[in-house]
């Protein structure tokens, strides 16, 4: 069993600025409508899961990045990519557990993850 953390010292990366999303006026909005989702919004909301083993967010950590998330939003589909901190990282799949289930609570019941 492993005693001490597997990366004591990752490094740590500026977070991006936040975007605005333009909304369109409430006139203009058919609330039965769907949706689209976009890379961007898939991105919002993982990028401030915390690492397992840091006090840093993945984003911070570039564990995830906004070009590693794809979304086929005819198919209702959404991937991302994530590369953690060191190659043989023990919390990998806790890591996925995470991003999978953020992603599932948070996008429409439409899309798989």
């Amino acid at each position: 069993m492993v005693t001490g953390l597997i990366n004591a010292n990752p490094i740590v990366y500026a977070k991006k600025e936040r975007r605005i999303r333009s909304t369109p006026s409430a006139a203009d909005v058919d609330e039965y409508a769907v949706e689209p989702i976009d890379q961007l919004e898939v991105f919002d909301h993982i990028r401030d899961i915390k690492d397992p083993e840091h006090p840093h967010s993945l984003e911070e950590l570039q564990v995830i990045t906004e070009d590693a998330i794809e979304v086929d939003d005819k198919q209702s589909h959404v991937r991302v990519m994530f590369t953690p901190t060191v190659e043989h990282c023990s919390m990998a799949t806790v890591i996925g557990l995470c991003l999978r289930v953020k992603l599932m609570r948070s996008l429409p019941s439409r899309y798989k993850v």
